[in-house]
């Protein structure tokens, strides 16, 4: 648990400082790096309340590769599925906020949206 937390803090400092360090660049990464948040939230979500693993795993398959197509080089493509790791491990962690029934809806929303 610590070693995640630790690579999980690593991370968002590491984050804010290439991001913060890169204005030009700032627009496009940030956009990607929000992709890759918000696609592993729901991610994660699923994971916690034990949705069907095959629909989390074509849900996470589809998000990294759309993150892959959006990146425009390597740095930016290791750095958004950095992004996307860590932040589905800490919210595979933790109960969706309005609990899982809630979320379903939100998690078969962004399913089919990604398909």
């Amino acid at each position: 648990m610590t070693t995640k937390i630790n690579r999980f803090a690593y991370a968002v400092l590491a984050t804010s400082w290439i991001v913060g360090g890169a204005p030009a660049a700032h627009s496009q990464e940030g956009e990607l790096l929000r992709l890759a948040r918000d696609s592993a939230i729901i991610a994660g979500g699923g994971k916690y309340c034990r949705y069907d693993p095959d629909e989390i795993e074509s849900f996470s398959a589809r998000s990294e590769a759309r993150l892959s197509v959006m990146a425009r080089d390597d740095y930016e493509k290791v750095l958004a599925r950095l992004e996307f790791k860590n932040m589905l491990d800490a919210y595979s962690a933790r109960e969706p906020e309005g609990g899982c029934e809630n979320f379903k809806s939100v998690f078969d929303r962004a399913l089919k949206s990604i398909r």
